[in-house]
């Protein structure tokens, strides 16, 4: 149990900062007297304000997110708030592969297969369903350019594996940055809950980007 805690405090400082860097004010555990009045008796991770815009964020764990009811109180209060939304980070506490045995990365033929049903389902107008199938053809093409450069350690999660990448020049800041926001929404998506600023563009952005860098591995085979 402390260890999820520590793990998902780790979490919040690390968002407080990316926030911050995005131009946003940000207060770590708000205390009541720094909320707004609609949310009176809620204790969010983090406050975050820009221009009028304002988000609540939680940060949980798996397991702590199946035992808290306010997530979802949450969730709905902010739906009913004009210019405020609501973001759910869900850590990856790095147990859901131990439990199914003789897994393997995706190929690169497993990618290409996972962007051309991604964009089949775009076509179809299922947003969603094409973030999801796209986003495991994005997370298998960072895992293979990381491995590539021998970054990569066993079974990391995606946030600490995108950080790799970045640092050590294997992806962009831009790709970077927009990783980890679909990374958010689809972490939203799995666990029942529906993204406030989701649309297709960013499903496009992820197929695009994912096409791009999937180019730019050893392999010459076209994508």
């Amino acid at each position: 149990m402390e260890t999820t805690i520590a793990l998902e405090k780790q979490h919040v400082r690390a968002l407080a900062e990316e926030y911050r860097s995005q131009g946003y004010e940000v207060i770590e555990e708000p205390s009541q007297e720094q909320l707004p009045s609609f949310l009176t008796g809620y204790h969010p991770d983090l406050l975050l304000r820009k221009a009028s815009e304002g988000v609540v964020v939680e940060v949980k764990s798996r397991t702590s997110l199946a035992k808290e009811s306010q997530v979802r109180e949450l969730a709905r209060l902010l739906r009913t708030q004009p210019k405020w939304s609501f973001e759910l980070v869900v850590v990856d506490e790095g147990e859901q592969l131990e439990a199914i045995e003789d897994v393997h990365p995706f190929t690169r033929e497993d990618i290409l297969r996972g962007i051309a049903e991604a964009e089949q389902l775009l076509s179809f107008e299922f947003a969603e369903a094409a973030l999801l199938r796209a986003w495991s053809s994005a997370e298998a093409t960072v895992r293979l350019l990381v491995e590539e450069e021998g970054l990569l350690t066993d079974q990391p999660t995606p946030r600490y594996m995108f950080k790799q990448a970045v640092m050590n020049g294997v992806v962009s800041r831009g790709d970077y940055r927009l990783l980890l926001q679909i990374l958010r929404h689809r972490n939203a998506l799995v666990h029942g809950f529906a993204p406030p600023d989701f649309d297709a563009t960013l499903v496009r952005a992820l197929i695009d980007t994912t096409k791009r860098l999937l180019q730019s591995t050893t392999s010459i085979e076209s994508v």
